[in-house]
C-alpha cells in the first residue's frame, strides 16, 4: 500500500515463529515473531456411563481451542475408527460413538489432547438371559419334517438341547440352527422312536415340550395272489405295503408262523415282501397269511403230488 508492505500470517500456529525480513533491494528489515501456544483447557470433562448391552454408549469432550486434534483410548489403547467406532470433532467438541456394546467393551475411556485429557468409565451389563418364548407341544406324522423353537432374551446366549436326559448334538437327522434369538430344532424323518420330551437350557432356564410321533397308516398296495404247484417245486408268495416297515413282518401257513429255515425263504425289498416255500408237499396246502400291523393279506396254497 503506497510505500508500505504487509505480511499477514492467516492462523498462525508455534510452526510460524521465527525470524522474518521484508527485503527490498538496498533495504532490509527483519524482526522475531514467537507465537506461544493457548493454554488448553477441558471445558466440558467425560462422564462416567453405565448401560446395557446392545445400546450405544456415546462420550463427549469439549475443550478450549478449536480444531485441535485429540485422541481416544480404552484400557491405555489407542481407539481406532471401525464399523461400529466413530470419532468425529465439531469445533472444541470431540465425540466418541460405540455403536452394540458389549460386556467385554466394559472399562476406562480416555480422551487425550496435547497435554490435556479427561477420564471415564464406561459398564456394560449383560442383558438378563431367560426364555422368552417356550417350546410348544407337537405332533407329527412318521417321516415328516419337525421343528421345536423357542425364543430366549439375549441373541449371544449358549443353549442347550435335550431329549429327556440325553444331551442332542448336531448330526445327520438333527440341525440346531440360531438366528438372533431365536433358536430352533430341526428333526429330519422323524421315527417313531424320537417320539418323547425334548427340552432346552438356557442358563437357569428351562423349558419341555412333547413331541409326538404318529406312524403312517399301513395298506396293502399289491395283495398275496393264489398258488398251485407241484410238489416238490417250489412254491413264491408276493405282496406290496404302502410304506417301508422297520419290524418284520409275520408269515403264516394255516395259523402256524414261518420262521426262516433251509425251506423257508423270507426277503424284504422296500415295500416289497416275498415268502419262498421250498421242498413243498401236498401236506403244506392252506391259507398263507403276511401281517404287519394292520395290514394283511391272505391267499391259497395247493400242493399237488406226483403220481
Amino acid at each position: 500500500m503506497g510505500r508500505k508492505r504487509f505480511l499477514q500470517i492467516m492462523k498462525c500456529n508455534t510452526a510460524d515463529s521465527g525470524m522474518y525480513t521484508c527485503d527490498a533491494g538496498d533495504a532490509a528489515t527483519s524482526c522475531t515473531v514467537e507465537v506461544y501456544e493457548r493454554e488448553l483447557l477441558v471445558v466440558q470433562g467425560l462422564e462416567d456411563l453405565d448401560i446395557q448391552e446392545d445400546q450405544n454408549a456415546v462420550f463427549v469432550c469439549e475443550i478450549s481451542v478449536e480444531d485441535v486434534p485429540g485422541e481416544w483410548y480404552k484400557n491405555g489403547e489407542r481407539i481406532q475408527p471401525t464399523s461400529t467406532i466413530k470419532i468425529r470433532q465439531e469445533g472444541t467438541k470431540h465425540f466418541l460413538l460405540m455403536c452394540n456394546v458389549r460386556p467385554e467393551d466394559s472399562g476406562e475411556i480416555k480422551f487425550v489432547a496435547r497435554n490435556t485429557e479427561s477420564v471415564a468409565y464406561l459398564e456394560v451389563e449383560e442383558l438378563p438371559v431367560n426364555i422368552v418364548k417356550p417350546l410348544q407341544d407337537t405332533t407329527a406324522l412318521e417321516k415328516s419334517r419337525v421343528i421345536l423353537d423357542c425364543t430366549v432374551s439375549n441373541p449371544r446366549c449358549s443353549i442347550r438341547w435335550y431329549k429327556g436326559t440325553n444331551v442332542i448334538l448336531p448330526s445327520e437327522r438333527f440341525e440346531i440352527c440360531s438366528e438372533g434369538c431365536y433358536r430352533k430344532l430341526i428333526l429330519q424323518q422323524v421315527a417313531l422312536e424320537d417320539d418323547g420330551t425334548y427340552s432346552v437350557q438356557v442358563g437357569d432356564y428351562t423349558c419341555s415340550a412333547k413331541l409326538t410321533v404318529e406312524a403312517l397308516s399301513l395298506v396293502m398296495v399289491r395283495e398275496l395272489k393264489d398258488v398251485e404247484v407241484s410238489a416238490p417245486d417250489q412254491a413264491c408268495f408276493e405282496c406290496e405295503v404302502s410304506v417301508p416297515v422297520l419290524r418284520s413282518p409275520v408269515w403264516s401257513l394255516n395259523g402256524e408262523p414261518l420262521q426262516p429255515s433251509s425251506c423257508i425263504h423270507l426277503e424284504k425289498m422296500g415295500t416289497v415282501h416275498r415268502l419262498t416255500l421250498r421242498q413243498t408237499t401236498p401236506d403244506m396246502s392252506g391259507v398263507v397269511e403276511f401281517a404287519s400291523g394292520k395290514a394283511k393279506s391272505q391267499a391259497q396254497l395247493r400242493v399237488v403230488g406226483n403220481p
